[in-house]
């Protein structure tokens, strides 16, 4: 699905502009995650540690690829 839109110039730039939002949110939880939601899942230390990694890794890893996306775009907009 993803490929089809960064294949698609209409559908690009939402895509982009989505993944980064997303991105965002995902990497804020993440940060928030040891004060907001650990104390509410009661988790131990191990997968306190491993939840809050794997937050920051993928809203970092949304961010890159809309980050991309958007070079992408903004190279065959110049190039037109």
């Amino acid at each position: 699905m993803l490929l089809n839109c960064a294949l698609d110039a209409k559908k690009s730039l939402p895509a982009a502009l989505l993944l980064l939002s997303a991105g965002l949110l995902v990497l804020m939880c993440g940060i928030t995650w040891q004060h907001a939601f650990a104390p509410l899942l009661h988790l131990s230390a191990g997968y306190d540690d491993l939840l809050h990694g794997f937050c920051v890794g993928l809203g970092l890893t949304f961010e890159v690829v809309a980050v991309v996306m958007l070079v992408r775009i903004n190279a065959a907009r110049a190039k037109s």
